[in-house]
């Protein structure tokens, strides 16, 4: 009788270890909820190779191929650290299961069936705990590990007004970053009609002098005033420089630059008219 095939997912490549940690980073950069974590390892001679089966949210297993190594000093041991002290920032489940060599080759020939799963989930994990073991060798690393995440901008948390910027900011992010300070200009100046005002002096008048035109209700005077420093301390301390620099083409510091002029317009989507 023919052996089932079991309705699971794969990732990865076997063997290429950069790529199948680039899998486990993109499951949790886009928001899987990792609930258990099984590796899966096949003991050699003088070394282990390990694959991992996590279970997410709704009980969906993925199988993410065997590009980790323990045993022997290299760039598979590496990664096999890296995922671990990434994958127990996310679940207290973690566990490791020996299997054979047959069902390990199943594993990289995308070809798991439905005993191979029953059996998995049969055997008793290894006791005592020795992938802690891998964890602790490069444990001086462990703070880096979220800097190999993408450096993208978080779409959802994006004013609606600053999505067509967004999505042509890997292209340009200088061209994106001013159009949104013009933009936020534009916004502030149709609001309070100040039409023959820019930047700094713009942002002060609408938002900072006594009888502002803009205001937040039910603030006390020193939230009001915090607030409205950010628009204008924000342009002195960011939009001034750009204007007159040429871009640094620093990926990270002009995302974070980018979330910043949201938080503005987010303020700015919050303030009303003092005299309407």
């Amino acid at each position: 009788m023919k052996s089932k095939f079991a309705g699971i997912q794969y990732l990865g490549d076997s063997g290429v270890t950069q790529i199948c940690k680039a899998a486990i980073i993109q499951l949790i950069h886009a928001g899987e909820d990792i609930k258990d974590v099984k590796i899966l390892t096949f003991e050699e001679t003088y070394s282990h190779a390990h694959a991992l089966l996590l279970t997410l949210r709704y009980d969906i297993q993925v199988i993410i191929k065997g590009g980790f190594a323990s045993g022997y000093n290299g760039e598979a041991p590496k990664g096999y650290a890296f995922v671990l002290n990434l994958l127990r920032n996310y679940t207290d489940s973690i566990n490791e299961y020996i299997i054979s060599k047959s069902i390990f080759e199943r594993i990289s020939n995308s070809s798991l069936t439905v005993k191979d799963l029953e059996y998995i989930n049969s055997i008793n994990p290894v006791r005592p705990a020795r992938w802690y073991e891998s964890v602790y060798l490069y444990k001086e690393h462990e703070r880096s590990i979220f800097s190999e995440f993408p450096l993208t901008i978080p779409m959802a948390l994006l004013d609606p007004r600053l999505i067509e910027l967004a999505l042509d900011f890997d292209k340009n992010p200088d061209n994106a970053i001013m159009g949104a300070y013009r933009k936020l200009e534009s916004i502030v100046r149709e609001r309070t009609g100040l039409h023959n005002e820019s930047s700094t002096k713009l942002l002060k008048k609408a938002f900072q002098v006594n009888d502002s035109i803009l205001h937040w209700k039910d603030l006390n005077s020193g939230e009001s005033i915090g607030r409205a420093s950010l628009f204008s301390d924000t342009f002195m301390a960011y939009r001034n420089n750009r204007a007159h620099q040429e871009p640094r083409h620093n990926l990270s510091d002009d995302i974070r630059e980018f979330m910043l002029i949201n938080q503005l317009f987010v303020l700015e989507s919050e303030a009303v008219v003092r005299y309407a």
